[in-house]
């Protein structure tokens, strides 16, 4: 369930908050319960999504009209603020202002998150960043349901077709991990942003016979760290056709057996 499709937003007062004055937890409040059980949209611990420093995250103001707005993870502190800025070394502004509310989304490889927050302070020096409101619980849905088995293989990875634009250009990658449910592709160029749909392309061998396989997948994660110039795009994978599903369980159980 995305941030838009959630109903009214609401502070959420405890006792502890009432007594002492603190920043108020924001929570999601679903439409109904059917729309969230239907989701499996669960409520765990922001510590439990084990965030990595130059995670790929969305934040978006919520105010009328806001877009979003491409940033990363840069770290926290249990109980205090999240610190989050703009992707990339030229980024010069988080577009965040002091005392407003945002909503941040993101995919840790494992579960799709989304939670509100309060910008507590924006800073430009020594970089530029937006120190959050800690949020105690974030709303989280488990995408991935199999474990990766590690690869070297090479494939090819192209935006698919939207609105009025044309498909992007196929751009060469190495394989580093695959499942049945999603995979992860180092390139040298950035991609798409999170969500946009591609194609993943690689020829595997069945049955001592080569099969190309052209996999719909919509981008998960897309992180570049500083000491790597690649970029790690995480896909998971849609509509996956039987003789897909077929070649990809032999090729990861193959893949599997020789490590």
């Amino acid at each position: 369930m995305s941030i838009e499709q959630h109903g009214e937003v609401r502070p959420c007062f405890g006792r502890r908050h009432a007594q002492t004055g603190a920043t108020p937890v924001y929570h999601l409040i679903p439409m109904s319960t059917e729309e969230t059980n239907s989701t499996d949209i669960s409520r765990i611990p922001f510590k439990a999504l084990g965030l990595r420093t130059g995670m790929a995250l969305q934040t978006r103001r919520l105010v009328e009209g806001a877009s979003k707005k491409e940033s990363q993870f840069f770290g926290a502190i249990e109980g205090k603020g999240v610190m989050v800025g703009p992707m990339g070394p030229d980024g010069v502004s988080t577009e965040l202002d002091d005392g407003e509310v945002c909503v941040v989304r993101g995919f840790t490889g494992l579960y799709e998150f989304s939670f509100l927050s309060k910008v507590l302070q924006t800073f430009q020096k020594p970089f530029a960043y937006a120190l959050l409101a800690y949020p105690a619980q974030v709303d989280a849905r488990k995408v991935r349901q199999s474990m990766r088995t590690k690869t070297s293989w090479p494939a090819t990875v192209q935006t698919a077709a939207k609105d009025a634009q044309p498909a992007g250009p196929a751009l060469q990658g190495t394989l580093v991990d695959i499942s049945m449910h999603g995979a992860m592709i180092k390139i040298e160029s950035a991609l798409s942003t999170v969500g946009d749909m591609v194609t993943l392309r690689l020829s595997v061998t069945f049955e001592d016979q080569p099969v190309q396989l052209n996999l719909n997948a919509s981008i998960g994660h897309n992180n570049r760290t500083a000491t790597d110039p690649a970029f790690y795009v995480g896909l998971v994978f849609h509509n996956l056709t039987q003789l897909d599903k077929l070649v990809l369980n032999y090729a990861t159980q193959s893949a599997a057996e020789r490590q």
